[in-house]
């Protein structure tokens, strides 16, 4: 999920936590856009919450959209897509491609995902701000692939957070534990997409949010 830190994200951490909390997720990753939250932070914020708080960034490669949990560096937007793949996993990250076949939200297509097979990427299959038609692509994608799939809310405003998630099979929660459940496949997407009334109401806050700037 992204945070008002993203250039169209609205809400701040507390607003998430405790969306999060009213939704019963275990924890949440912070995902904003070329915007990594540091490790410390996200620490803080675990034990302050009580719930798992996976430190995250977005990147805007030069093929699309990458997500790269526990991130150790930057990543400057329009990095070769897969430049950014080898880096982040040879510093101990977990990769994944978010809306792999949506074209509205910088996905980067079948072709890339093909590309990064030697890699085994997780696909998000059921991404809560994508079209539906998006999300059945994308689980057909990873059927066919045999990549592991994972669920996301893609959140940009508070109320959005958890309408997508992923169930994990940890053997307990903590951050080793979950990538070592995602690295395993050991994940199933899970949720809906996100409500039309709420979107629209999203897309304002960030229109109010760009004119204020």
């Amino acid at each position: 999920m992204h945070t008002k830190a993203s250039s169209d994200g609205v809400s701040s951490i507390d607003e998430i936590v405790r969306s999060a909390r009213n939704k019963h997720l275990d924890g949440f990753a912070v995902t904003d856009h070329n915007l990594r939250m540091e490790m410390e932070k996200a620490f803080n914020l675990s034990s302050e919450t009580g719930l798992l708080v996976i430190p995250g960034v977005e990147v805007t490669t030069s093929s699309g959209h990458l997500i790269v949990l526990a991130p150790q560096r930057d990543f400057s937007a329009g990095v070769p897509f897969l430049e950014a793949v080898s880096t982040a996993l040879s510093e101990g990250s977990i990769v994944l491609i978010p809306h792999p076949t949506d074209p509205l939200s910088h996905g980067v297509g079948v072709s890339v995902v093909e590309s990064s097979l030697p890699y085994d990427l997780p696909l998000e299959v059921m991404n809560a701000s994508t079209l539906h038609k998006y999300n059945i692509s994308a689980l057909e994608l990873a059927d066919r692939l045999q990549l592991a799939k994972l669920g996301g809310s893609d959140a940009h405003w508070a109320p959005a957070v958890g309408d997508a998630f992923t169930l994990v099979e940890a053997r307990k929660c903590s951050m080793e534990a979950v990538f070592d459940a995602v690295k395993s496949g050991q994940t199933k997407s899970q949720g809906r997409e996100t409500q039309f009334t709420t979107t629209v109401q999203s897309v304002i806050r960030k229109l109010i949010k760009r004119v204020k700037l």
